[in-house]
């Protein structure tokens, strides 16, 4: 079977066929990103295009920035709250769902169900969980303005996106589960194995190709999170859910464009590098278990 390679000749009808794709990609990625990079060095407000060059005057005004900094703070513990939690609970969830269950296909339905709605909608629902007299006042028969709280708001708007994206975890943990031997776990179980010896022996480790990807994917998403942060809270109250997502709408509303592109900057930075030693990682840990 001959296969054709990319030549200089044939090059033309390939970059045709890649062409749509190359188009997005430029529109969507490449010139949003450049041109934030190039506003970061201005003072556009949004408006006006006769901006001026300010520099790194604005990743100046960064450093010193309080607000930015608690920003920063926030963003992080929630991607970690989010990562720990999401993958932890996704792992009972695909684990639970992976046995002889009758109604397995409806609950894996409704598990993943979330993870396809709205983070307005996502926001809104927990909103009515969370109010004085909502849903988990009424459980635990209490008054607590929880998103009212300073000390509690953060993790409720983490427990809102865990439960938003959990089912898309669980679902990569099951395919990878379905992928395990059966064979494996009955000579553990007939050497003595008890159930929590085979998972954390067997289970777990080769469950390492889904870890990857799941604690990757959740913790740079989450860098991310603006929706549904802001939805619920605003950033607030007191700054205490304000994320870089958020800080940067409010600036960009503020006419700082110029200041909330360096934000922007700054956070792809961040995501890009954390991501990179988190995929370096976690990739060599899957090389060593296999």
């Amino acid at each position: 079977m001959n296969k054709k390679r990319l030549t200089f000749n044939n090059f033309y009808f390939y970059l045709v066929l890649i062409a749509p794709i190359l188009i997005v990609y430029v529109l969507f990625f490449v010139i949003p990103v450049v041109s934030s990079m190039l506003f970061s060095l201005t003072n556009f407000n949004g408006v006006n295009l006769n901006f001026k060059w300010v520099g790194f005057n604005n990743y100046d005004v960064l450093i010193h920035d309080r607000v930015f900094k608690k920003a920063m703070v926030n963003t992080f513990w929630f991607a970690l709250g989010a990562t720990i939690f999401q993958n932890l609970f996704a792992i009972v969830f695909a684990m639970a769902l992976n046995t002889k269950l009758k109604s397995k296909n409806l609950l894996r339905s409704l598990l993943f169900a979330p993870c396809m709605l709205s983070p307005i909608v996502v926001a809104f629902i927990w909103q009515f969980i969370y109010m004085p007299d909502g849903l988990l006042n009424k459980l635990l028969g209490t008054d607590i303005i929880w998103l009212g709280n300073k000390k509690t708001a953060l993790l409720c708007t983490i427990i809102a996106h865990v439960w938003m994206w959990i089912g898309y975890s669980s679902t990569i943990y099951m395919s990878n589960l379905q992928s395990i031997s059966n064979d494996i776990l009955e000579a553990a179980a007939i050497d003595g194995a008890g159930s929590w010896q085979k998972f954390r022996t067997i289970i777990l480790p080769m469950l390492a190709p889904a870890t990857t990807i799941n604690v990757t994917l959740a913790f740079t998403q989450s860098l991310k999170v603006f929706d549904i942060v802001y939805a619920m809270t605003g950033g607030g109250p007191l700054n205490s859910t304000e994320t870089v997502g958020t800080s940067v709408v409010a600036n960009m509303n503020r006419g700082l464009h110029g200041y909330a592109s360096a934000q922007t900057v700054i956070l792809a930075i961040v995501i890009v590098l954390f991501g990179q030693l988190l995929i370096g990682y976690l990739k060599k840990r899957e090389e060593a278990i296999y």
